[in-house]
């Protein structure tokens, strides 16, 4: 039977890095802060092409990679709901201007005195 070898610190460290990068990432992702979710995963992605997994810690990224779509997802179809919703207003005025006699092509203007 062989002695178990001790962990290279260049790979700990990797893999610290990785998961580090990655649970900024979920928390971004719940916080909406997109552009950092961007920024996260692309350092991963530079870090994991240097870094062999094993298949647990595979797993627990992937975990993690699926609270983050799920996240998204969500950002999703709020923002969805919301475009509904605009359109809907947007319908909404049109048909006040066009049956109080004004086209709707026409643009309303309002001015503001000091």
């Amino acid at each position: 039977m062989s002695a178990a070898k001790s962990p290279d610190p260049a790979f700990l460290h990797d893999r610290r890095s990785i998961e580090r990068l990655t649970i900024q990432a979920l928390e971004a992702a719940r916080a909406g802060d997109w552009d950092q979710v961007d920024a996260c995963y692309s350092a991963r992605g530079l870090s994991l092409t240097s870094c062999a997994l094993d298949r647990p810690f595979a797993q627990q990224l992937l975990r993690m990679d699926e609270e983050v779509r799920s996240a998204i997802l969500v950002a999703q179809a709020a923002i969805s709901g919301q475009l509904a919703d605009a359109a809907q207003v947007k319908r909404h005025l049109r048909q006040l201007r066009e049956s109080s006699g004004q086209l709707a092509s026409e643009r309303v203007t309002i001015h503001r005195e000091a």
